[in-house]
């Protein structure tokens, strides 16, 4: 090597006090291989290190890279379920706690749960959660009764209050039912969030209304399809399902009329679908077999899922399943298939009996190792092996939590799965103003540990009330329909 390019001669001096100089790692290989695999609350401390961790920690990319890591693990199911918090002389406070179930053969029990966030002025009595598991890391939270919603992020504890909208009509006038459904999808030729409302106004017509997270502006607007007629006539609050770019409502007239009046409100199906990119309202028939029965819908695998309960009546819990096409509003081509019938009469006791308590079941998104997680508005779940036909309970939340989780939802489940995810949620900030009631949520800090031998408890204070008999002719509608 020549003389001019030989390498400078090393230095003799030891670095100060014996210590080498610490490696540094360039920012890239820190956000791309690091930061993408610790949890979404670290990453939102992260954001604030500086304005180049900020802008790419809050960007498409990271967001979409961090996602695919959690949910490309392998990893047990982990749910999310809420409860009152009391607090004493306070505000009613609602606490939102995870908790990773085990299945599969594994018959260990979860031993504690963690609380996520705790809102304040926020009842979790009538709370809906919208659906069975979040959208693109977004859950939204409701109560029908009200005009309120909010779009959060449990894991990270943002959130946002969308403007206040019309009332809608109610079955029972002081009752929790409402005609009216309210669910969250995720618009991908537009990349944002939309929260689209059918109701019935108290002017007795037919409404849909869709607000943009991006797009909003701060107040609601008329859906670009028309509503077909009825289209309401059938709601009581609960959610809709949104798979696939579309949402799927289950309308079911004889549940809140009877006689000539639930004939007169009929509809073509009883499953009506919206597009959430065309706007476009379309019907989805039900499976042939069980045209004449009433049902509730739901997701499993990917799939548009048909529960059909019929415990009360023949010991009996089926569960259809049809595939999607992704942006398509009908689709009346693709048929169903029956994806398993459980029957109770086959189950020992206790468990016979602890599968048939509670008026509401629903299986939660996905299978997990061939088993069907099943949550029900008793507050527990169930993990179903369709091969064997045997179940058996792998989590109940008042082996966590204290009083008041006897009391049983109403409307859905306090239950859900949980993804872990660090979408935000980004909305206009003109939507924040005007009479919009923000939420006082608080990221969670407490870790409950399971009691050991905690029992499942009856209510004794049987009262007869509006609201019950109203539940009571909702499922012997559900399950003496004509033929």
């Amino acid at each position: 090597m020549p003389e001019s390019q030989a390498p400078p001669p090393r230095s003799s001096k030891r670095p100060r006090h014996g210590h080498l100089p610490a490696p540094t790692l360039p920012d890239d290989v820190i956000v791309e291989q690091i930061l993408t695999r610790v949890p979404a609350a670290a990453v939102i401390r992260f954001r604030a290190v500086c304005r180049a961790w900020h802008a790419a920690l809050t960007s498409d990319h990271f967001v979409q890279a961090h996602r695919s890591l959690r949910s490309g693990a392998h990893h047990q199911p982990e749910i999310v379920f809420f409860a009152p918090r009391p607090v004493a002389g306070g505000p009613a406070t609602t606490s939102f706690y995870t908790c990773k179930l085990k299945v599969a053969g594994q018959h260990d029990e979860p031993a504690t749960a963690c609380e996520l966030v705790t809102v304040e002025d926020l009842r979790a009595s009538n709370l809906v959660l919208s659906g069975t598991r979040p959208c693109h890391g977004l859950t939204l939270l409701y109560q029908p009764s009200t005009s309120e919603y909010h779009v959060c992020n449990l894991s990270t504890g943002e959130h946002v209050a969308l403007p206040r909208c019309a009332w809608a009509n109610r079955v029972i006038r002081y009752g929790p039912y409402v005609l009216s459904s309210t669910g969250i999808g995720f618009d991908a030729a537009a990349g944002e969030h939309k929260v689209v409302r059918l109701y019935e106004g108290w002017d007795r017509e037919q409404h849909c209304e869709v607000y943009g997270l991006r797009s909003g502006g701060g107040w609601w607007r008329s859906c670009a399809g028309q509503v077909p007629p009825h289209a309401a006539k059938g709601l009581d609050g609960r959610p809709p399902v949104f798979l696939d770019g579309c949402f799927y409502w289950h309308i079911n007239t004889l549940r809140n009329f009877q006689g000539t009046e639930a004939l007169r409100f009929s509809t073509p199906e009883p499953i009506l679908s919206l597009s959430v990119d065309t706007e476009q309202f379309g019907w989805v028939p039900p499976p042939e077999e069980r045209a004449h029965y009433s049902f509730h819908l739901a997701e499993l695998d990917g799939s548009l899922c048909v529960a059909v309960d019929l415990r009360l009546t023949f010991e009996e819990y089926e569960l259809w399943t049809r595939p999607t096409v992704s942006g398509s509003s009908s689709g009346s081509q693709v048929s169903w298939s029956l994806r398993c019938r459980l029957s109770l009469a086959s189950l020992p006791r206790p468990m016979r009996d602890d599968l048939g308590r509670g008026n509401r079941m629903l299986p939660l998104a996905s299978s997990f190792g061939g088993r069907i997680l099943l949550a029900t508005n008793c507050n527990e779940v169930f993990s179903y092996d369709p091969d064997g036909n045997s179940v058996e309970r792998i989590f109940a939340m008042q082996e966590f939590v204290d009083d008041l989780v006897t009391v049983k939802p109403e409307l859905l489940l306090n239950i859900a799965l949980h993804e872990e995810s660090i979408t935000g949620v980004r909305c206009r900030r003109s939507t924040t103003g005007g009479d919009a009631t923000q939420l006082k949520m608080k990221l969670g800090s407490t870790t409950v540990a399971r009691r050991q031998g905690a029992a499942y408890q009856h209510r004794n204070d049987f009262r007869i009330t509006p609201q019950l008999l109203h539940t009571l002719i909702g499922i012997a509608a559900e399950q003496y329909l004509p033929h």
